[in-house]
């Protein structure tokens, strides 16, 4: 997959586009969908398939909002590589773009610099300064440019058959309902980091942990107790992490801290990937060390039975 980052007036493709147009923050069951459909259209044709997202997203552009996203940039990356994505078109979200009107966003966007022959939209889809283009202007335009134009429907999930959003992912993670996010991205949500040195408290009570900071831009579950899976150097370890700021230890700090079953390697400065399950419970202040160590115990029982681990 080629990858491109830029400004919209740098930006310049050749080929001829099979394309569909949205931030696919999380790659969820809907997504996957669009994208499994742009990719089969492209092989009864000359067509290369391709996203145009934006970066930042719009939402942070606007609103200022942080912990925002549901993946890495990266783990998009990655996702939309394993996918069979051809292009990967990333635009700045600047104040020159959104100076843009729909006119100038139809003409030298997707005509003159992505060379768009087939676009793939949903019928909400709105563009250009103030939002002024929408799926009816987005028809006069195809039509006159003899670019074929295929609007998307809804994708409901299967829980609730309700529409599948990032929005709805985001308020699952938010609220800890990482099982139901999970079926929405149809995969497990996941943060990834470089193993730093903590206090280094839990190898003298016999629990040693990988600690790693909380991804700045990355939505914030809540603090507490997760049955995880934790991808080291390729390999995959079963485990439990505690998310928060360990009130028991008079901390402040949020960190994540994970416990990988049967294991006891070095990982200072490796870079590994946890991926979670299911919340075991909600971050709690113990009495002392004892009621801790019990509590763990207790915690990584439950996980067992969650992750099937040692069945």
């Amino acid at each position: 997959m080629k990858y491109l980052s830029n400004s919209f007036d740098q930006i310049n493709i050749d080929e001829k586009l099979c394309l569909t147009i949205g931030n696919f923050d999380g790659i969820h069951k809907g997504h996957r969908e669009i994208i499994k459909n742009l990719i089969q259209q492209t092989k009864t044709s000359n067509l290369k398939s391709a996203i145009l997202s934006f970066t930042p997203h719009p939402k942070i552009y606007f609103n200022k909002q942080k912990n925002f996203m549901i993946n890495s940039q990266s783990k998009k990356n990655e996702i939309l590589e394993d996918l069979g994505l051809d292009y990967l078109i990333d635009l700045y979200f600047n104040d020159k773009f959104t100076q843009l009107s729909h006119v100038e966003f139809e003409d030298k966007i997707l005509l003159e610099k992505l060379n768009s022959k087939r676009i793939l939209i949903g019928k909400d889809f709105q563009y250009g300064n103030q939002r002024k283009g929408n799926i009816e202007t987005l028809k006069v335009f195809c039509e006159k440019n003899k670019i074929e134009l295929e609007e998307i429907g809804l994708i409901l999930n299967d829980h609730n058959s309700n529409k599948i959003s990032s929005s709805a992912i985001r308020e699952n993670l938010k609220a800890g309902k990482i099982e139901l996010a999970n079926k929405d991205l149809k995969r497990h949500f996941c943060v990834a980091g470089k193993v730093i040195k903590g206090d280094q408290r839990g190898r003298t009570i016999g629990i040693p942990t990988a600690n790693l900071e909380y991804p700045l831009n990355t939505i914030i579950i809540p603090y507490g107790v997760y049955a995880v899976e934790t991808i080291v150097e390729g390999n995959t370890y079963f485990g439990i992490v505690n998310f928060g700021i360990r009130p028991t230890f008079n901390k402040d700090k949020p960190i994540v801290e994970a416990y990988l079953f049967d294991f006891d390697n070095d990982i200072y400065d490796k870079d590994i990937e946890i991926l979670f399950h299911k919340q075991i419970r909600q971050e709690k202040k113990f009495n002392d060390i004892k009621e801790l160590l019990n509590q763990i115990n207790i915690d990584i029982a439950e996980a067992k039975k969650i992750l099937k681990y040692g069945n």
